[in-house]
């Protein structure tokens, strides 16, 4: 989904567009986990909810699967500084002298019309088995890639926050002196969409008048490193959450503490994967879909790893210990983001020169 809404934008509508899905596919998410008691008992009919939502998934598949466009850009060939210019779907690129040794040769112009194509909406773009295949040595590069293996750290901890909250409000609100309902307990989702949705400025508009702002300053060059500015926000947020939240039930605070935690805790995740994609994407262009990959599928793999601790880590730590632990991790992981941002261009260069010659995995145009 990341690389489609990539190929469909240019560089400075990303951010927005990146942060708009990961905000509002959180919110809609807690929106519906809220509900959740009036679709079902949790302790009697809980496959209900499941039955409810079998429909939707399947034609959300079904749309994806059918309907979909395809999103390969195929650039026809071009003149420049000299020389003619032929790049392939899978972003090849062939340098020509004359348009006598262009296959094919000059592109003529379409004559104006209308034909059954226009209507077409299934096609397929042969990017080759072979391309696809590439993907795999590559996502196996990106796990040693310092530059993406620690982003995806930080978003297993980060996402494990979110379960150790996910995993535990509920006992705690439910429980004296808090002894709530369920259907008030619910809500608390409600205020983690609150947080997601003011992730999509903040991860959004606000990066785009920081990296338009240093890119200015660099005679219009936009560095990958001008992105990492959007990882203070969240990660700020997220380790800020856990620490409210254990603080909160350990020493019985008001019950909004745990709801303000949610939404902080809602806010950073939404945040820091916006940021991430904007990240790997764009310091490893080539590695784009290998990256992603590592990022999203191997952090979830991770934190919910991390899930499986979070009863026996309370049960030896208590709330307060658990959480400021986590508040720490995330902490620390975090600021490597600091000597990123100084020392990281020489390595992002140096690893992107040695090891992403090859393009046949690349899945979007640069």
């Amino acid at each position: 989904m990341i690389l489609i809404i990539i190929d469909l934008t240019f560089i400075h509508q990303r951010p927005i567009a990146i942060a708009m899905i990961w905000s509002l596919v959180g919110v809609a998410n807690m929106c519906i986990l809220s509900v959740f008691p009036y679709m079902a008992d949790a302790n009697k009919e809980w496959r209900t909810f499941y039955l409810i939502w079998i429909g939707p998934c399947a034609f959300a598949c079904l749309g994806l699967f059918f309907f979909f466009p395809e999103t390969y850009f195929v650039r026809p060939a071009v003149a420049f500084d000299g020389r003619i210019i032929v790049q392939s779907a899978t972003e090849k690129i062939k340098l020509y002298d004359s348009w006598e040794e262009v296959p094919g040769g000059k592109d003529l112009p379409e004559t104006p019309g209308w034909s059954r194509c226009d209507m077409k909406v299934w096609g397929l773009t042969k990017g080759g088995w072979k391309a696809m295949r590439a993907c795999f040595p590559q996502i196996l590069l990106c796990m040693v890639n310092p530059l993406v293996f620690w982003v995806a750290v930080l978003e297993a901890l980060v996402f494990g926050s979110m379960l150790s909250i996910g995993e535990t409000y509920a006992s705690v609100l439910l429980a004296p002196p808090y002894s709530l309902p369920i259907h008030t307990v619910a809500l608390v989702n409600v205020a983690g969409a609150v947080g997601s949705l003011f992730a999509w400025p903040a991860a959004g508009l606000m990066i785009v008048a920081i990296t338009r702002r240093l890119s200015m300053k660099n005679k219009g060059v936009r560095d990958a490193e001008y992105y990492l500015p959007a990882f203070v926000l969240p990660v700020l947020a997220a380790a800020a959450s856990v620490v409210i939240y254990g603080l909160t039930a350990h020493n019985k605070w008001h019950p909004i503490w745990i709801y303000v935690s949610y939404a902080f805790n809602s806010f950073g995740f939404a945040g820091l994967a916006a940021a991430n994609s904007l990240w790997v994407t764009e310091a490893f262009p080539r590695w784009a879909a290998p990256a992603m990959v590592v990022v999203s599928g191997v952090s979830y793999m991770a934190s919910f790893g991390i899930s499986f601790a979070i009863y026996p880590w309370v049960k030896s730590q208590g709330f307060a210990g658990q959480n400021l632990q986590l508040g720490a991790m995330i902490l620390a992981v975090g600021l490597v983001a600091v000597p990123v941002s100084f020392w990281g261009k020489r390595l992002r260069q140096y690893i992107d020169g040695k090891w992403a010659v090859n393009e046949m995995g690349a899945l979007r145009p640069q």
